[in-house]
């Protein structure tokens, strides 16, 4: 799963304009992954030293915690080793499928390093298609039912986007009323259908649209730190979700009703 600068230049679209850091950055994960594990087993078998850097790898992998090494250069996560790496065979087989077959036509969101930079290329995409400033524009959000016909997810819409892969934490989404509804008893988590973010000038908004403004985090810890470039190292964006006409935004809010990209077991 090693991705050249072939490779990359083939999978860059106007849409998906930070898919190119998301490869160097996965490459540059996984690279220092094999050479950690590789330079451990020399290690071990006394052909270097062990450094106190080795050795963090060693103990943390023999607990099931992932190393602080790997941590300095992957994304967020609060999940084991296994189930890490397992997430991380999953983001390769992502991006290995995108370089070998071209852009999907709905994109498994927890699967960018920096979603933002996916987010905003969409939006990029739109204004150079209808030369609008990208400043005006902002998302409308439209769930698409599990056993929806009308929409076909085989195929890219004309504007936007369908993600998937995102999980409700507090609350579950009622397909047949097509609103947030509440939990079943000791279950927080559920996974999220697919969305369509369809991008729209700030002034076409609906103001009045009977919606829980719910907020997307990469990790359960719902707290990060700004980046660079100016982004949080985990919240995402808002998506509003339709509810039910007796509930209200403090009504979700009161449950702590959040979206997230990945869960912690």
């Amino acid at each position: 799963f090693f991705f050249n600068d072939t490779a990359t230049t083939e999978i860059y679209t106007e849409q998906i304009v930070g898919s190119v850091r998301c490869v160097q950055e996965t490459d540059k994960l996984l690279k220092t992954i094999i050479s950690s594990l590789e330079n451990l087993i020399k290690a071990i078998e006394g052909l270097i030293v062990m450094s106190v850097e080795l050795e963090e790898v060693f103990n943390k992998v023999f607990d099931n915690q992932v190393p602080m090494l790997w941590q300095k250069v992957a994304y967020p996560s609060l999940k084991p080793l296994g189930s890490w790496i397992n997430n991380f065979v999953h983001r390769l087989e992502f991006l290995q499928k995108w370089i070998d077959h071209g852009a999907p036509p709905t994109f498994w969101l927890p699967g960018f390093f920096f979603t933002q930079s996916f987010l905003t290329g969409t939006l990029q995409n739109y204004a150079r298609k209808y030369k609008i400033p990208i400043d005006t524009l902002v998302f409308d959000y439209q769930v698409i039912p599990n056993d929806q016909q009308e929409i076909d997810l085989t195929r890219p819409p004309s504007d936007g986007c369908y993600i998937y892969g995102l999980y409700l934490d507090g609350a579950k989404w009622n397909d047949n009323e097509m609103v947030l509804d509440e939990p079943e008893p000791k279950k927080l988590n559920y996974e999220v259908p697919h969305i369509w973010l369809i991008p729209i000038e700030q002034s076409e908004v609906d103001k009045n649209k009977h919606v829980y403004e719910c907020p997307v985090y990469k990790t359960a810890r719902r707290a990060g730190t700004l980046s660079t470039t100016g982004h949080s190292t985990n919240y995402v964006l808002s998506i509003n979700l339709p509810m039910a006409n007796q509930h209200d935004q403090a009504h979700w809010i009161k449950r702590g009703v959040a979206m997230l990209t990945q869960l912690s077991d």
